[in-house]
């Protein structure tokens, strides 16, 4: 009778395993997937230069605490506390991740070798302007979106076929890339003044796009079209802060994902932006469940990842609504020209607010500062979540924490023990990114192969 029972055991188990159901049976850890979840930014070359700071990066991938890393060639966090913008920080270059070619393969391939599940290792690496690894680096640049919209989607594929097989050749195996914005405003400082968009016309971005993610993917390299639902006619840069494009946004910004996603490769993620779209809802695109949702109706079954969440349009959102309710409860009549101020009340107020409430008295300033950030920051991880983002982007490189991983990773997991966030979500972010893993795995072995 025993062996019967263990025979029927058996059989049920090899049934599970050539069915979905063998997903459920070996369902990995709330820690493992919850690390997956997570790519962070960090300082260090893997030199002698910021040795603690690269150390912490390393322990955070040893443990399996963040899935992903993103690299960039300045920092912008050390001027930006002393006071500057974003913007002018920009026109300061100070190394943080790049310096040469040798010294990237080097970082990257010591980096993979301490990740128990195979890393991102992720840049941004569009063309143009936004170029990560510069010519002064050793690597050969490739032209703008507009530049290479001008021309044929062949000559588009292979450049940028090229430009993947070189990136990958440096262990560098998510390129952020293609822009497919519409260049609605020319002027627009964050995507048409910089020649990020391919064209005005949605059939040659659908083209340009086709073709880049197709050369990329090819070469082994994951990517991301950016930035849903449409960049392309904001007056702001949500870098800086609340980007409104309601009164701007056209219709067919959203043509190029009706045509891409529906067929995109597990390969491609879609990256969603902080624009805000009333006609949609009220909040950033990246934390709007009903934008996220758009690409499900679309046919996307691949990886939603956030833009930046340090970026200032997250915290902004925040500090904006918190700041509304307070005018509202005190009888504040608000006004483009008040709103500033209110919001510099509402901070000074909430920070205060959760220092006493954690026991600290006689809190500093960089102690309030670092305690309000930290709090906007889980308010947006809940709601990154809660929309449907299955991974989290921390550029890490306006504000700077060497721990950033780890926070986040903490964070959520004591808002799945909060009740905040349902382990389905966590659940299903990891299967999404684990499908993509694994798509770019394949491409790469097929690589090998073809070599």
């Amino acid at each position: 009778m025993k062996s019967k029972k263990t025979l029927i055991i058996s059989l049920f188990v090899l049934l599970c395993a050539g069915s979905g159901l063998a997903y459920w049976l070996s369902t990995p850890s709330l820690d493992k997937m919850v690390g997956q979840m997570i790519m962070t930014g960090f300082h260090g070359d893997g030199t002698d230069e910021n040795n603690a700071d690269f150390a912490a990066i390393e322990q955070q991938v040893a443990s399996g605490h963040v899935g992903g890393v993103i690299l960039f060639d300045v920092d912008l966090s050390g001027l930006v506390n002393q006071g500057m913008s974003v913007p002018e920080a920009k026109k300061h270059i100070f190394s943080s991740n790049i310096k040469n070619m040798d010294q990237v393969r080097n970082l990257t391939s010591s980096l993979q070798s301490l990740a128990p599940t195979p890393l991102f290792i992720a840049v941004d690496q569009e063309g143009g302007n936004i170029q990560r690894l510069k010519p002064q680096h050793g690597f050969d640049p490739i032209p703008s979106a507009k530049a290479l919209g001008a021309g044929t989607a062949e000559n588009t594929y292979n450049v940028v076929h090229d430009l993947g097989l070189r990136l990958a050749a440096l262990g560098i195996n998510v390129n952020f890339a293609p822009v497919v914005d519409v260049d609605v405003n020319p002027m627009s400082p964050a995507i048409g003044a910089l020649e990020r968009s391919a064209s005005t016309e949605p059939r040659i971005v659908v083209e340009y796009a086709r073709a880049y993610t197709s050369g990329l993917t090819n070469a082994g390299v994951a990517n991301s079209l950016k930035h849903f639902p449409g960049h392309g006619s904001a007056g702001g840069d949500s870098h800086n802060g609340f980007t409104d494009v309601t009164d701007t946004y056209q219709d067919y910004e959203l043509e190029p994902y009706k045509e891409l996603v529906g067929h995109a490769s597990p390969c491609t993620m879609v990256m969603v932006a902080h624009v805000v779209n009333m006609n949609i809802d009220s909040v950033p695109a990246s934390l709007s469940y009903k934008t996220i949702h758009m690409l499900k109706e679309m046919g996307f079954k691949g990886t939603v990842v956030s833009d930046d969440l340090d970026m200032g349009a997250v915290a902004g959102h925040f500090a904006r609504q918190g700041a509304l309710q307070m005018a509202q409860q005190h009888g504040i009549t608000v006004s483009p020209e008040n709103m500033d101020i209110i919001i510099e009340q509402y901070n000074r107020a909430k920070a205060l607010e959760l220092a006493q409430d954690s026991g600290i008295e006689n809190a500093t300033e960089k102690q309030l500062d670092s305690i309000l950030a930290h709090y906007y920051r889980k308010l947006a991880i809940r709601e990154a979540i809660k929309a449907g983002n299955h991974l989290l982007v921390f550029g890490n490189n306006i504000t700077f924490d060497k721990n950033r991983g780890d926070e986040v990773f903490h964070i959520i997991k004591d808002l799945v023990k909060e009740g905040e966030i349902k382990k389905s979500q966590i659940r299903s972010a990891y299967r999404h990114i684990m499908r993509t893993k694994k798509c770019m795995q394949k491409m790469q072995k097929n690589m090998q192969y073809a070599d």
